[in-house]
């Protein structure tokens, strides 16, 4: 997130280290908070890219310069908090400012965040106090995050932006920083949201809403068009599964035998040889039967019997 600061310092130290193809400096500077002897103490990183930057007094410096002691520079840069109150700060730009030190200005630093409001503002006997997450990133080592404070008149001009604020809210602030009683503070000068949290709850009253619901045939006087809408919405929110899905679960999978052609054939045969089989079985035990009928006649003949014994079954056998 941004976390940036604007600031007049007082270089105390400077040590240069050579890093690839520029000059990495870090040291120690003060800033002058107020008319008395209050001051800031800073921890700052400047990095130059090229050797033309060292020069101080060169009149096509854009980005950073090189820091000498007991000079002062009006900078910008990223920063973060320290636990000891002091302030972190990796250089941006910078500006030397042609001053001695006996007329050090006093300048609170200006800072420019971004964050997410923690609670709603807090009312007290002088103003609002609305408290801020900040999470800046200086380096893969330094990116902790840190709470300020913003503070803001009772009749200031941003009252109604505190009191709308929720916890969650993404705002943009720019400010005026101090630090009182091991706490970061911030004294409103800009304030805006990037984004507020959603509220669920709708809280807007509609004058006819009580009338429709005291009402018992507030249903009946529906038409049919609103009738089909509460069907679908009660659908809707029954619903489980994909209307298209329905229809096939009503119906239960059928498995189908696959039979060669080959073996249907083979099935048919052996059946029709059974069949054959079977009526020539039939047929010779007739043929015996009609064979033992004839003799039992031809002895009776000869004896000059008639044939009343006959059987049904004899003529039945005939008569085929």
């Amino acid at each position: 997130m941004i976390s940036n600061i604007t600031t007049i310092l007082y270089v105390l130290s400077v040590s240069d280290e050579i890093i690839n193809n520029g000059t990495l400096q870090k040291g120690t500077a003060v800033s002058r908070v107020d008319e008395y002897e209050g001051l800031q103490i800073y921890k700052y990183t400047n990095y130059l890219t090229s050797t033309s930057q060292t020069n101080s007094d060169s009149s096509d410096d854009i980005a950073t310069i090189s820091f000498e002691k007991d000079n002062m520079y009006l900078i910008t840069g990223k920063f973060c908090i320290f636990q000891d109150d002091s302030i972190n700060v990796t250089i941006i730009s910078s500006v030397h400012v042609s001053l001695d030190k006996e007329d050090m200005p006093i300048m609170k630093p200006t800072v420019h965040f971004v964050g997410k409001t923690m609670n709603q503002a807090q009312l007290t006997d002088v103003g609002y106090t609305l408290q801020i997450q900040v999470k800046p990133y200086l380096s893969k080592e330094q990116f902790n995050p840190f709470l300020i404070n913003l503070t803001h008149p009772v009749n200031g001009r941003f009252k109604n932006a505190l009191i709308k604020a929720t916890k969650n809210s993404t705002v943009h602030c720019t400010g005026l920083f101090f630090l009182a009683n091991k706490e970061i503070f911030c004294e409103i000068l800009e304030f805006q949201f990037i984004s507020g949290k959603v509220e669920s709850d709708n809280t807007v009253s509609v004058p006819w809403k009580n009338k429709t619901d005291s009402s018992p045939s507030s249903s009946k006087t529906k038409s049919a068009v609103d009738r089909r809408i509460d069907l679908i919405r009660q659908g809707l929110e029954t619903k489980t599964t994909p209307l298209s899905d329905t229809p096939k679960q009503s119906h239960k999978k059928r498995k189908f035998v696959l039979t060669k052609t080959s073996e249907i054939s083979k099935s048919l045969l052996s059946q029709d040889q059974q069949d054959q089989h079977i009526e020539i079985v039939d047929s010779d035990e007739d043929n015996e039967e009609i064979e033992d009928d004839d003799e039992y006649i031809e002895r009776n003949c000869k004896n000059d019997e008639a044939p009343a014994n006959i059987s049904t079954r004899t003529r039945n056998s005939k008569k085929k």
